[in-house]
């Protein structure tokens, strides 16, 4: 039986060509290349030029406010603000009994509570009162406390159940004056 004369035709010219991908690709890269080409000439040719006209108008306005003030005045303004940045480095770096709060916050854990505080300036002595869920919360506190180098020294001055399951406590720690001055913080271990 002889073959079809379309597919005698198909076998007689070769292969048909399948469709590849090399076309679209080169379409793809073709359309990105534009799009980026047009992106860069738009970003040199149109914003460039308007972020650059910006600044000259804002160093015009900063040229304009330096000639409204004279030099005497800005030698003033100068020697204030000297004065003022001074002012707050010294503020900085001086110990307020405010900081006790912050320093308290980092250094107690997680089964502690406080419900009384005391500071005696004149000794750096600070009395706290306050419950612990258990015996072993209250002895890691104290030991915290205790290598803490901004304590001095730590004390127990009452420890007993408050029932519960609960332990009151009463404490006073007595801080090392240039730890806290040198804002010395240790966080509490984990």
């Amino acid at each position: 039986m002889p073959l079809p004369e379309q597919i005698a035709n198909r076998t007689a010219h070769g292969p048909i060509g399948t469709p590849g991908w090399s076309g679209q690709l080169l379409m793809f890269s073709g359309t990105v290349f534009f799009i980026s080409l047009a992106v860069y000439l738009g970003i040199a040719y149109g914003y460039k030029p308007y972020l650059e006209r910006q600044v000259a108008i804002l160093d015009e306005q900063i040229k304009s406010y330096t000639r409204q003030i004279t030099p005497d005045e800005q030698e003033k303004l100068i020697s204030f603000y000297s004065q003022v940045a001074n002012l707050n480095e010294i503020l900085k770096s001086r110990f307020t009994p405010s900081q006790i709060f912050g320093w308290l916050e980092k250094n107690t854990g997680a089964n502690i509570y406080y419900n009384g505080f005391g500071f005696l300036l004149a000794d750096y002595q600070v009395n706290l009162s306050g419950i612990s869920k258990t015996v072993d919360g209250f002895s890691k506190q104290m030991v915290l406390f205790q290598n803490n180098p901004a304590v001095e020294r730590a004390s127990i001055n009452s420890f007993s159940s408050a029932g519960g399951n609960l332990w009151q406590f009463n404490v006073s720690l007595f801080l090392n004056k240039d730890a806290l001055n040198s804002g010395v913080t240790v966080q509490q271990e984990q």
